[in-house]
């Protein structure tokens, strides 16, 4: 080749070495510019094809889908994009070149030989790296409820619980009415006598009223009848007085008639209440009388309203756990019953209050 000649001005070189294409003595290039000759016979085939070389290394897995929400399990994610083809392995090795036929005039390239035997596959490259998740579908429908399992057996009872707070103690309840009075009992003997009380002397005692005159009498005081034709007799202990007429006389006559009644004289005026006397001393107490028979027991009176709930009392020691019976068998599961309202937790002692009564 000259200097500056490209590949299609390749120009021949006499060469002692070099075969004759045609035209001139010279060594051929790739592409002679000397006209092509005549076809030549077709040389025999080629060695076998190589062996197919190994298998490229597999493309990273492309990235995985955007992860769905969760819900009902979606459709799955769009597969990632699949990774570049690894390299082609190494071509095998060329087989051994043929005996070389008879050198004719250089023709047209014959026809390519036939295709070797495909080489063994070779090993498989390692996996590419995996995609990332593709997104997580909406979440499926919740499924149906699992058929409820036999009841576990019954747990050990824990400790009783400590008592609430005593509550307040409650109102008294109202008093019955009173029961009907029992008989009276008999009346007890009369106590002795007490002394005498005092009177003051000059204390009125009462009025001495005559056709003349009045005047009054009292205490220590003497009343004094004076007569020159009256026989008085005056008996000591007695406040009966005697007048007798002591004239002589004949016998006595028979007795007239009464007299009409004189008419009535006027009523005197009433006399001073005289000085009320001294009280006297009490006597001494009599004995108690015997006690009455009891009476008959009144009825019972309505019972008054009951009370508030009294305090509960102080909790006592909580006893000792009793040992844990052997559980039950299962019962069968109940329906289960419409929630109740959630009630006030309280607890309620009722107590009753009876009344009775005796009266002795």
């Amino acid at each position: 080749m000259n200097k500056n000649e490209d590949i299609l001005q390749q120009s021949c070189n006499n060469r002692p070495s070099c075969n004759f294409c045609g035209c001139n003595p010279c060594c051929c290039r790739p592409n002679p510019i000397c006209p092509t000759g005549p076809t030549g016979p077709t040389g025999p085939a080629g060695g076998p094809t190589g062996p197919t070389g190994p298998t490229g290394a597999t493309g990273a897995t492309g990235p995985a889908g955007v992860t769905g929400v969760t819900g009902a399990t979606g459709p799955a994610g769009v597969t990632g994009v699949t990774g570049a083809t690894g390299p082609a392995g190494v071509t095998g090795v060329t087989g051994a070149t043929g005996p070389a036929g008879v050198t004719g005039v250089t023709g047209a390239t014959g026809p390519a030989g036939v295709t070797g035997v495909t080489g063994a596959t070779g090993p498989t490259g390692p996996t590419g790296v995996t995609g990332a998740a593709g997104a997580t579908g909406p979440a499926g429908p919740t499924g149906a409820d699992g058929a409820t399992g036999p009841t576990g057996a019954t747990g050990v009872t824990g400790p009783t619980g400590a008592d609430g707070a005593t509550g307040p103690t409650g109102a008294t309840g109202a008093t019955g009415p009173t029961g009907v009075n029992g008989v009276t009992g008999p009346i007890g003997p009369t106590g002795p006598t007490g002394p005498t009380g005092v009177v003051e002397p000059g204390t009125t005692l009462f009025n001495v009223n005559g056709p003349v005159g009045s005047a009054t009498v009292g205490l220590g005081e003497n009343l004094t009848f004076q007569s020159s034709t009256l026989d008085i007799t005056v008996t000591p202990g007695s406040a009966i007085v005697t007048i007798e007429d002591t004239t002589p006389g004949g016998p006595t006559g028979a007795t007239g008639p009464t007299g009409a009644d004189g008419a009535t004289g006027p009523t005197g005026p009433t006399g001073a209440n005289g000085a009320t006397g001294p009280t006297g001393a009490d006597g001494a107490t009599g004995p108690t009388g015997a006690d009455g028979a009891t009476g008959p027991t009144g009825a019972d009176g309505a019972t008054g309203p009951t009370g508030a709930t009294g305090a509960d009392g102080a909790t006592g020691p909580t006893g000792a756990d009793g040992a844990t019976g052997p559980t039950g068998a299962d019962g069968a599961t109940g329906a289960t019953g419409a929630t109740g309202p959630t009630g006030a937790t309280e607890a309620f002692i009722y107590a009753q209050v009876y009344f009775s009564y005796s009266l002795q």
